[in-house]
């Protein structure tokens, strides 16, 4: 588990199903997310991959808690998905989001994405992360760009334009400090 300020970013549960469905019915969610599930059954199958990425790789996706009301508002992870459009994007962790339309404008994104990729900094090898965002998703791009992360190029993914972001490595290759 993770926490910030207002958050808690936490493993996914079995009786976080109704969450995800909640978010996935989100029009404002599903415009610029095409792989959210449409039913329990997918719900349940987006739980136990994220949990199977956890367990492979040491990290994955987590569900974004609101402290006061106990709601998941959303979703951050990183994530290695084999998407086979660019190298780099196969090479280091792809960092993704995706929050409830009721909760924008609080900065609570950006705290919950910050709060990850510190955590994955630390607790992990990874200290760079890519992604992919629509160009017409313009309050990802904004955030990308307040995470650091920069646009690499553009590029076309499942017949759809995407630009691909990363942020710099934090440290040369060869001279990333030993963990403690």
């Amino acid at each position: 588990m993770i926490g910030t300020e207002r958050l808690l970013l936490r493993p996914y549960e079995p009786g976080d199903v109704p969450a995800i469905l909640a978010l996935s019915a989100d029009p404002d969610v599903r415009r610029f997310i095409g792989n959210l599930p449409g039913s329990e059954e997918g719900a349940w199958t987006r739980v136990l991959r994220c949990a199977g990425h956890w367990s492979l790789f040491g990290f994955g996706a987590l569900a974004v808690v609101e402290r006061p009301s106990g709601r998941i508002i959303g979703e951050v992870g990183a994530g290695f998905f084999r998407r086979r459009v660019d190298p780099l994007l196969d090479s280091v962790p792809e960092a993704s989001w995706l929050f409830s339309s009721d909760v924008g404008g609080r900065g609570l994104a950006l705290e919950a994405i910050t709060g990850l990729l510190s955590w994955l900094a630390q607790a992990t090898p990874h200290d760079r992360v890519a992604c992919l965002v629509e160009p017409v998703n313009l309050p990802s791009l904004k955030l990308a760009e307040k995470l650091g992360l920069r646009r690499i190029k553009d590029l076309s993914y499942r017949e759809r334009p995407f630009v691909l972001l990363a942020s710099q490595a934090r440290h040369p290759a060869g001279a990333r400090p030993a963990p403690q």
